[in-house]
Order: C-alpha cells, then sequence, then structure tokens
C-alpha cells in the first residue's frame, strides 16, 4: 500500500477518506490514521541524537525490545523527559512506524534512580540490559520474562546482598527463556542419573562414562547443582530465595558464565567494564 508521497505506510496504519467544503465545492482528501499503542517497558538504552532528541531501546511487556525515537525528550522542562530517562520503567504511548515507534507520552512508574548513583549497581544494570536488548527479540512474548527484569533490578537497586548472585539467577533464566536452559537431571547424552559434571557446550550434565568419551566437562556440586535446578524450576517471587557459601557462589558463578559464552556468541563489553569494576 503506498501513501500520498509514494512511500510504504507505517505498519498498522489505516487509510480512510474524508471530505470538506470550501467555496462551494466538495472535495475530497486522503489521510493516514495510525494506531496508538499503550504499553508498559523499561528503558534500557538511550542515545542522543539532533536537538533535543532522543533515540530509546525499550523492553516492552507487550512488544518485545524495540527501538523509538522520543522528540524534545532532552528538554529540561519536556513532559518526556522523566519517562524516557535510562531505566525508567514507564507506561507509554506509541506510535508505529516504518522502522522504529514513536514516543507520543509516557507515564513514570518507577526510575530505579538509585543504579544511576552507585557505579558498581549501575555496571550489573547496565550488563543486565544490554544481555537482554541482545537476545530478545521484537513481538516476542516477554511479560514473564519483564516482571523477572523488574525484580531483577529492584534488587540491584535496594538489595544489600551479594550482587553477583542476582546476576547468575537472570542469566540462567534469560537462557531458558530463549531455549537455552541446561539439562539438569540426567545425563544429556545418554540420560544416565550419575551426573557429577557439567558441560557448557554439550548444555547439561554427564555421566562419567559420556565425560570421558567427549573429553568434555567439568565437576559440579551437588550444591551448586541443587541451586541451578531452583533457578530454574521456582516461581518469580521464589527464584531468589536461596543462599549460597562463597565457595558454591564462586562456582554458580563460573558454570553460568561458561553457559553464557558458550550460548550467546558476542562480547558484551559492559561485561568487560563490570568484571573491572568488581576487580577481576
Amino acid at each position: 500500500m503506498k501513501n500520498l508521497r509514494g512511500s510504504i505506510l507505517p505498519r498498522r496504519a489505516v487509510l480512510m477518506d474524508i471530505y470538506y467544503t470550501d467555496r462551494a465545492y466538495l472535495s475530497k482528501k486522503t489521510v493516514v490514521h495510525m494506531e496508538i499503542i499503550k504499553t508498559s517497558g523499561v528503558v534500557i538504552r538511550q542515545t542522543k541524537t539532533r536537538d533535543n532528541d532522543l533515540m530509546l531501546t525499550i523492553f516492552t511487556k507487550d512488544l518485545g525490545v524495540i527501538r523509538a525515537s522520543a522528540r524534545g525528550a532532552r528538554g529540561f522542562k519536556n513532559r518526556l523527559s522523566a519517562g524516557t530517562a535510562l531505566f525508567a520503567y514507564s507506561e507509554f504511548l506509541l506510535y508505529p512506524g516504518r522502522e522504529l515507534y514513536k514516543v507520543n507520552s509516557c507515564d513514570l512508574i518507577e526510575s530505579f534512580y538509585s543504579l544511576t548513583t552507585n557505579i558498581e549497581r549501575l555496571a550489573f544494570a547496565t550488563y543486565i540490559a544490554d544481555i537482554t536488548g541482545y537476545t530478545v527479540q521484537e513481538e516476542a512474548g516477554t511479560e514473564k520474562l519483564l516482571s523477572l527484569f523488574l525484580n531483577t533490578f529492584y534488587l540491584l537497586a535496594k538489595w544489600d546482598g551479594d550482587l553477583r548472585t542476582v546476576k547468575c539467577v537472570y542469566e540462567l533464566k534469560l537462557l531458558d527463556f530463549l531455549g537455552f536452559g541446561p539439562c539438569l537431571f540426567e545425563c544429556i547424552s545418554c540420560g544416565s542419573e550419575e551426573t557429577p559434571y557439567f558441560s557448557a557446550e554439550e548444555g547439561g550434565l554427564l555421566c562419567s562414562a559420556c565425560r570421558a568419551e567427549l573429553q568434555k566437562g567439568r565437576a559440579i556440586s551437588p550444591a551448586c547443582l541443587e541451586a541451578m535446578r531452583h533457578v530454574l524450576s521456582a516461581e518469580d517471587k521464589q527464584v531468589f530465595a536461596f543462599r549460597l557459601s562463597e565457595a558454591v557462589r564462586q562456582e554458580l558463578e563460573q558454570v553460568v558464565a561458561s553457559l553464557m559464552s558458550a550460548t550467546i556468541d558476542h562480547e558484551f563489553y559492559s561485561l568487560t567494564y563490570l568484571n573491572t569494576v568488581l576487580g577481576k
């Protein structure tokens, strides 16, 4: 379908005809009416463009991860400025366009401002936002993952516990959402229940015989395995409800890091920066 200037009409656009009278004759004019979409979401990336405009990446409840422009949002008194700030969780009214959405209005729900005032919390939040933006597609059914994302951000902003565990939980749940959750109840190669080893490359547990045959895998402790099973099986409200010794926490971090590396073929600068902040 073509519009009056010959370009393709935006997605979800509707043509309608209107009539008006002028100086005793009737003429016809074709106009474009675009559907306004209402959804909630978190601004996970923000880029300054010309004048006071912003280009946003938003992780939404209904549309997955989308790109949207916010005209004038950098202006101090602009009505969009609060709701389009980095990490702002807002309710948006959006116009769909050919390549990106346009923010018509937004109402701030939660600013997560404290994330931007602490360098360590900011580094964790930036990494979580980056891996989400890179892996989650537009128009994916993401309401449940967004709920986990918001719970994760709340802990990163408020919790006094070890944020490295929070990071591991989100990474593992994200992999499961993407369809790459590891096999944690039997040998991924032969189905044996004797599973003292874990292979990120194979995507799960290995028995002694298969590990020897494949020449892959590392030993995994019962405590680490139980923690991973809890994360993948627990409901959102209970997923963070466990404690680990420092040794098991380090083991969990290593196992999940190996899974992320084997599954997502991308080097995140935000992870390098986070490791620098943590002194790794």
